[in-house]
């Protein structure tokens, strides 16, 4: 009787053994990712939200980019995981017109048969001309227009300009022609190929 009696209390503390040990092994649940402070252009027209563990700003596992003037948001859930869509900008998007406010233009030339091209176009706000350089560029959010390949990017994130709604278009066509204006370079380069991304 007594023996029976320890093979009871054995088997009891070896099944609290086994119980603590599978609690131990299970894995915790993950913290949902929190919100980190937005990102906003100067001209509030870029907006980039980000999401991290542990508000671990630098290392974030989500990140969104909306262009309000041109209506293009875009999610990168990895560094290989992105996708962007385009929706209709609301009539009161218009104060985002960055043509009307100082802005930074960064364009790449290509010399061909055709003669001088555009093959890349960005635009960025800043306070004073005196950040107006590329050093500034890459730490503020840039709006850019791949001519080459027909994108349309925000944030470093693109989709193809044919994918924009029609304001969208409309307005990125009066963007490239303002920018190659101010920079004298509207009558001087076949323009014509720069303009015809947003015609679609």
């Amino acid at each position: 009787m007594r023996f029976a009696r320890a093979l009871i209390v054995a088997a009891c503390i070896a099944a609290g053994l086994s119980a603590a040990v599978g609690v131990e092994a299970q894995p915790r649940a993950e913290a949902e990712p929190k919100a980190c402070a937005p990102t906003v252009s100067l001209d509030k027209r870029l907006v980039m939200e980000q999401w991290a563990r542990d508000e671990a700003c630098a290392q974030p596992l989500r990140t969104r980019v909306t262009d309000r003037f041109l209506g293009i948001a875009c999610l990168e859930t990895s560094p290989d995981v992105s996708a962007c869509r385009a929706f209709t900008p609301p009539p009161g998007s218009r104060a985002f017109n960055t043509s009307r406010v100082f802005r930074c233009v960064d364009i790449a030339l290509a010399d061909t048969e055709q003669g001088i091209v555009v093959s890349r176009l960005m635009e960025w706000a800043a306070p004073a001309p005196k950040v107006c350089d590329w050093t500034a560029a890459r730490e503020a959010l840039v709006m850019e227009v791949d001519f080459v390949r027909g994108d349309v990017c925000v944030g470093g994130l693109c989709m193809p300009v044919d994918r924009l709604s029609t304001i969208g278009k409309l307005r990125l066509r009066e963007l490239i022609e303002s920018a190659l204006r101010e920079l004298g370079l509207l009558a001087s380069t076949s323009s014509v190929r720069a303009g015809s991304v947003a015609r679609n």
